[in-house]
């Protein structure tokens, strides 16, 4: 039990980090003790392994006593807050901090946000407010600022989205209530603080649109379009797009619902006789969604008995429903239809039946509609006359359900006009002339959860909101396999949904789990494959083998070994046979239980399915080399023979088609290497990340960057290639660098350094020095950076290298600059821009270009700089690369802070600043910190300097940024004068400085 004084004890993270007992604010030590509590608080009541802690205190270089020193942070903690040893316990690898609901406000925060999602579920407007209200005052500013580690900053990071998501919704609420007048100021403050949130910008639009500022809220959709044009050449989104041509419209209530189609109702005296036969299924009670389709359908009916018959097919994968909404809409259109609602399965895909032949199908319906068995003909022929005749001057509503194909149906249709025909097939039935299809997706999350709701009762589900929504997505959205699993949760009462969601979760039990007396998921599944030919059923079972999530053509053709032609034609047959999902052209994808069968068809012959991973590898590593040259033309090739070397590479025509290509693929290509690590494929383990680093390398993929070097490098190893871990440490070595990983990566380029002089390898000595160079820039040792550079710089010239001959001019410029050689630094830059030129190499312009707007803004020639930032962002725009866009911006908003352009300065800031929370570019971060921090001191706004230069120390003290550093500290010591104030983060400080590479680090750059 805990000991009853610690109940008293409050704990906070939604803020500085405090613990209160009683009234009484308690010390808590130094920064390792914030640390510690505060990745425990993090996650509160759960373990935290000791690594975690000591990642939460030390970061990349913990000492070798690191563990004993938890240890001793935790047993004072103990000491200083009462009934510490209740709550703080020793469990397992590591501690648990064991808190009750209300002793902690992160627990709060969390309790507030999940009943307002369930609010929001039964449409409680004013609750939901209240609530969000209520979880927003626990908010006491920037969460956890006074601990500085990457892990304790994601995490934070990660509770101020949440909060933020929180804030938006309560203003959107705010204006549901008609409170426009309250939400306009704090959404003002928003936009600014978040100028690249269009939806916050949408929102604002709509509020000071209905407090009667039109023309404002018009200049607020063309300041955001400007920032997106001129910054990151994209414009706004729908959202904010809809809202600015609704208020041009003066549209009064920007949230008018479409009206909903009703069904016309038949008064009792035109009921149908009697004798009219009527032969639909029961409408299920629960039926819930679809309401997009059952609106269309409504509206697709004929109007009068001369309308010609429309006949719709509704066709969608097994299991999604089609039934259910024909029969369902059936019942709504039934007195449109007198004459009689009929009803046919015709088994195209049923357990145990053969499909139902025209002969047999036309003799049922013949008998409903009232022929006497003994007239009905033998022959096909004239039963289709008869059926004709019976049915002309009727209007009839035939519902004929599970259709394999078109010819099944085509004998069916009825003689005359006024009819209506629904037809439901898995098969897309394109051989229906005049058919109007009606493709049905699987339904929405939310009509998911609605089913759920209707099936098990919407107090349980509201009872556990999170294990609904995760039970929803583990049966991919499937009406089918909901229902199943609703249906045992509602037949085991003392089942909670959680405890079906653990069941369910992992591929291989997964579909074990989804039936109930006679339904099953992956007997409905495995028919639509079982109908397919031998050739398609074969390629379905390789396609289980790919790792990834989606594939193309060009894929399969490798992967099954067929001629391109082929592999097209079969994948759309397995389309068409919706055993594969479209969402883009070209690019097919399973649903998740399909893919649970594909992948158990596939180790159901396990040498088959290597062979087929073989060939799949072969292809990712051949057609990323080809997409990595298009990139860089200069760049060496994959030398390495391969097993099954592909006919066909996807079509690469330029470097922006290898970019979109390496986006399109990201996802499968990582997953393909995961794959092959697992597999022992270790040659591709070790080369397909060198093929994968210039496109993530542009596009700001750090960490997957870092991950897949990693791999290589340990692929290499195994192997005992010299060379290749050579190689793969040089080029790990630059993430760490972005990422400000000094010693770790300095440790990276230095044991590169020592294969490359073993193998007397004088090209990868020039590269391993350039690397170098880079650190020593970081740690502020500019001389020893020039003298490597140069050395470097000799071996690439006479090699040709010109690529690598540009990361080293960047490194070189930067080291000028930084020394105050400003004149050499702005001819460095200026070679490199040639240089990058030459080669076309549009990345390396780029810096070359800030560079050299760096060396003319700090000589006054503000002019000329804007001149250069303007090519610069042209370039960044034009090739889409994110660093760059940010270190353009950065530069920018250093030039209108020195010309006294504040808002425009804040602008580009803020908008660099948006950019690089999804980007691992720590110095380029710190330097806009301080920019902005400047921009506020000088418009007189010290706290707010005070704020930004804080967070540029921060980021700068940890990495070992010394001049940054230099610059935060003197510019908060300034605005912490000027406005009188304390420090607020001075007290508990640790660490000294590092080194800096200064502002100019936003222009740096590695190949």
């Amino acid at each position: 039990m805990m000991a009853s004084r610690g109940s008293a004890v409050r704990f906070g993270v939604l803020g500085t980090l405090e613990v209160w007992d009683g009234e009484d604010k308690l010390r808590l030590g130094g920064q390792r003790s914030h640390g510690v509590l505060a990745a425990l608080l993090l996650d509160a009541n759960r373990i935290v392994p000791m690594s975690r802690l000591v990642d939460a205190v030390w970061e990349w270089a913990p000492p070798a006593t690191a563990e004993h020193q938890i240890r001793k942070v935790v047993a004072d903690l103990r000491a200083r807050i009462p009934g510490g040893q209740h709550h703080l316990v020793t469990d397992g690898p590591g501690y648990r901090i064991v808190v009750e609901d209300d002793q902690l406000d992160l627990t709060r925060l969390d309790k507030y946000l999940a009943l307002a999602r369930r609010c929001h579920a039964v449409d409680d407007i004013d609750g939901e407010a209240a609530v969000l209200e209520a979880a927003l005052s626990l908010h006491r500013g920037r969460v956890l600022p006074d601990c500085r580690t990457s892990l304790l900053e994601a995490a934070a990071a990660a509770v101020e989205e949440r909060l933020l998501g929180a804030r938006e919704r309560l203003l959107e609420l705010r204006l549901e209530q008609g409170r426009a007048h309250d939400a306009v100021g704090e959404l003002r403050n928003l936009v600014a603080e978040h100028p690249l949130r269009e939806s916050l910008s949408a929102l604002l639009m709509v509020a000071l649109y209905r407090v009667g500022r039109q023309a404002d809220a018009l200049r607020v959709y063309r300041d955001l379009r400007t920032l997106l044009a001129e910054q990151l050449g994209i414009e706004p989104g729908p959202e904010a797009d809809l809202r600015h041509q609704q208020i041009l419209r003066n549209e009064p209530d920007l949230y008018d619902p479409a009206p909903q189609t009703q069904t016309p109702r038949r008064s009792v005296s035109e009921a149908p006789p009697k004798e009219q036969p009527r032969s639909l299924p029961h409408d299920l009670s629960d039926f819930t969604g679809r309401q997009a389709e059952m609106r269309w359908l409504l509206s697709n009916v004929p109007d009068g008995v001369d309308e010609p018959t429309k006949v719709i097919t509704i066709d969608g994968m097994g299991g999604s429903g089609k039934s259910t909404l024909a029969v369902h809409a059936g019942h709504r259109l039934a007195g449109r239809f007198p004459d009689g609602q009929l009803f046919l399965d015709l088994h195209g895909f049923t357990p145990g039946f053969e499909p139902v032949g025209p002969r047999t199908a036309l003799a049922t319906l013949l008998r409903a509609i009232g022929v006497p068995g003994e007239r009905i003909p033998d022959d096909l022929a004239d039963r289709e006359g008869l059926w004709r005749g019976m049915t002309a001057g009727r209007r009839l509503l035939l519902l004929f359900d599970n259709a394999a194909t078109s010819q099944q149906v085509r004998p069916l249709m009825p003689g005359g006009p006024g009819c209506l025909v629904l037809v439901t097939s898995r098969a897309r039935l394109a051989g229906l002339d005049g058919a109007v299809p009606l493709p049905l997706p699987l339904p929405t999350p939310a009509d998911g959860l609605a089913l759920l709701r209707g099936v098990l009762g919407r107090e349980r589900v509201l009872a556990e909101p999170e294990p609904a929504a995760e039970l929803v997505a583990l049966c991919g959205q499937l009406p089918l396999a909901l229902r199943i699993a609703a249906s045992r949760l509602r037949n085991r009462p003392q089942w909670t949904i959680a405890s079906m969601v653990g069941r369910l979760q992992g591929e291989v039990p997964r579909l074990g789990e989804l039936v109930a007396e006679q339904r099953s998921v992956r007997v409905v599944l495995e028919l639509s494959r079982a109908s397919m030919p031998a050739r398609h059923q074969q390629l379905f079972g390789l396609l289980g083998v790919h790792p990834g999530t989606d594939f193309d053509g060009h894929t399969v053709a490798a992967l099954a070994r067929l001629p391109l032609e082929s592999a097209e034609l079969l994948l759309e047959d397995l389309l068409d046979a919706r055993l594969l999902i479209q969402r883009t052209p070209g690019r097919y994808v399973f649903h998740d239980l399909v893919r649970s069968l594909a992948r158990d068809a596939a180790e159901a012959d396990s040498a088959t399915a290597r062979r087929a991973r073989h060939r799949l590898l072969d292809y990712y590593l051949c057609a990323a080399d080809e997409a990595a040259s298009v990139i860089q033309p200069d760049r060496e090739r994959l030398a390495v023979p391969l097993a099954h070397r592909p006919d066909v590479l996807p079509p690469l025509p330029d470097r922006e088609a290898a970019l979109a290509w390496f986006q399109t693929e990201r996802a499968n290509l990582l997953a393909a290497l995961v794959h092959a690590e697992e597999a022992g494929f270790d040659q591709h383990v070790a080369r397909l990340p060198q093929a994968l680093t210039p496109y993530l390398r542009v596009r700001g993929h750090t960490e997957d960057e870092l991950g897949v070097l990693h791999k290589a490098v340990a692929a290499a190893r195994r192997m005992g290639d010299a060379e290749l871990e050579g190689q793969a440490l040089t080029n790990l070595a630059t993430p760490y660098w972005y990422l400000g990983r000094v010693k770790e990566g300095l440790a990276c380029a230095q044991e590169a350094l020592a294969i490359a002089e073993r193998l007397g390898d004088s090209l990868g000595i020039a590269f391993c020095l350039s690397r170098i160079s880079m650190f020593y820039n970081t740690m502020g040792q500019y001389e020893n950076a020039i003298l490597f550079l140069h050395r470097s710089l000799v071996i690439f010239s006479r090699a040709g290298a010109r690529r690598e001959e540009g990361a080293a001019l960047a490194s070189l410029g930067e080291a000028q600059f930084a020394l105050g050689r400003h004149a050499e630094a702005l001819q460095t830059n200026r070679m490199m821009i040639l240089n990058s030129r030459r080669i076309g190499d549009p990345y390396g312009e780029i810096v070359g270009l800030a560079g050299e707007a760096a060396s003319h803004a700090e000589g006054g020639g503000y002019e000329i700089a804007l001149d250069r930032l303007a090519e610069a962002s042209v370039l960044a725009r034009r090739h889409a690369t994110p660093y760059g866009q940010a270190s353009v911006l950065a530069r920018y908003a250093d030039v209108y802070r020195r010309q006294r352009r504040h808002a425009e300065a804040l602008m580009a800031g803020h908008a660099a600043l948006e950019l690089l929370r999804s980007l691992s570019r720590p110095a380029v971060t710190a330097f806009v910190h301080n920019v902005i921090g400047a921009v506020h001191r000088d418009r007189g706004e010290y706290t707010l300097g005070q704020v930004h230069h804080q967070q540029a120390r921060q980021i700068a003290q940890r990495i070992g940024m010394r001049r940054e550093l230099l610059i935060a500290l003197e510019g908060a010591a300034d605005a912490r004068e000027a406005s009188g104030g304390p420090d607020p983060e001075a007290d508990g400080a640790d660490g000294g400085p590092g080194g800096v590479p200064g502002a100019d680090n936003c222009s740096s750059r590695a190949s």
